[in-house]
């Protein structure tokens, strides 16, 4: 485990006097992709500027739960425009460091000719192999982004690789752990990154 695990970023959100600050966590990932409709729906609420939409994504994001029902309370005693688009830009940054690592899967846009793995399952698995692979407790996978999982999760690959006397290829999709990479894992059993026989043999069958 890292001997210094940064949190996941923050998203600082004034409406008037109050501020609120919206973090990019695992644990936020899930509870918005637990809400109904996922990520995909809130970012088409977020996009349309739908007030219930905003409330709901700053409630489960806010570092300060207390702190965000101030600020919504007095922002329902202001006029929309004075902090709308401000909240609007806000929930839009936090989507994108979510989604970020996950390639825009809950994005809104049409889905791909493959299955794509559920962002739910991708979360489940990222948080699974920092638990398992990384060694991190779970307080510490929770708090953390899901781009740093997996910024830590390919590095743990790299080593692998290196101690296997493998070169890497970072242009290749076998070392990130996108949702379609963390599938494959699951159906596989195993994970070639962290199988040095798997490495040596995935490596002869492309050369």
């Amino acid at each position: 485990m890292p001997s210094a695990l940064q949190p996941a970023s923050e998203i600082s959100l004034q409406i008037g006097p109050h501020t609120v600050m919206l973090r990019a966590s695992l644990r936020v990932a899930v509870a918005l992709e637990s809400l109904p409709g996922g990520i995909a729906s809130l970012w088409d609420g977020i996009a349309r500027q739908k007030i219930t939409t905003i409330y709901a994504v700053i409630r489960a994001a806010a570092a300060d739960r207390q702190g965000a029902e101030i600020a919504l309370a007095y922002a329902a005693t202001i006029p929309l425009v004075r902090y709308t688009p401000l909240a609007q830009a806000a929930c839009l940054a936090l989507f994108a460091a979510i989604l970020a690592p996950a390639q825009g899967e809950a994005t809104p846009s049409p889905a791909p000719a493959s299955d794509p793995m559920p962002l739910s399952r991708f979360f489940t698995e990222l948080f699974s192999r920092a638990t398992s692979w990384l060694h991190w407790p779970p307080s510490e996978v929770w708090n953390a982004s899901v781009a740093e999982i997996v910024t830590a999760l390919e590095a743990q690959a790299e080593r692998e690789l290196r101690l296997a006397g493998i070169p890497s290829d970072k242009s290749a999709p076998a070392g990130n752990y996108t949702p379609e990479r963390l599938r494959q894992i699951e159906e596989q059993d195993f994970d070639p990154a962290f199988d040095r026989e798997g490495l040596r043999a995935l490596k002869a069958r492309h050369q």
